[in-house]
């Protein structure tokens, strides 16, 4: 019985915390929808092309990410004992991973071209880490509580 109860709890526990984390997830996306559609100005027709592109190219990007820090976690815990045909293969890997990058951008760009002006597209890259910055900052100011909302130049 207490087993059972044991393991309750936890499952209780782990879904809690993947609901908040859902939660800091959607309210971030929310804020950098606002602080994007803020900083580039966007109309209304510019924003209906805009973020179906810009959606699935983050999407993509994240899909990439991912595979890179999958790959990296298991690689390198074992660089060390690595031959070096082991690590010219790993070190293709990672440049591969980075091209696989640079060609998603490149194919964005251009459909990201049919949506919004290029000086806004350039206005977008800077937009990114501006919003990658203050959120760090809020992050680093709140002791992780994002619950503060709004950035100021929202």
């Amino acid at each position: 019985m207490k087993k059972s109860l044991s393991i309750l709890l936890l499952f209780i526990c782990m879904t809690a915390s993947a609901q908040k984390r859902d939660n800091i997830r959607q309210r971030i996306a929310s804020q950098r929808i606002a602080y994007i559609t803020n900083k580039l100005s966007l109309s209304p027709e510019e924003a209906q092309k805009f973020w179906p592109v810009y959606n699935k190219f983050t999407a993509e990007i994240e899909d990439i990410r991912k595979e890179i820090i999958q790959s990296r976690k298991s690689s390198n815990e074992q660089l060390s004992l690595m031959s070096d045909k082991e690590t010219e293969k790993y070190l293709e890997l990672t440049l591969n991973q980075q091209q696989k990058l640079i060609d998603l951008q490149r194919k964005y760009q251009t459909e990201l071209k049919t949506a919004i002006p290029v000086q806004k597209i350039a206005m977008l890259y800077k937009a990114e880490f501006d919003f990658k910055k203050e959120l760090l900052k809020r992050i680093r100011n709140s002791g992780n509580d994002l619950q503060s909302g709004d950035s100021d130049e929202e």
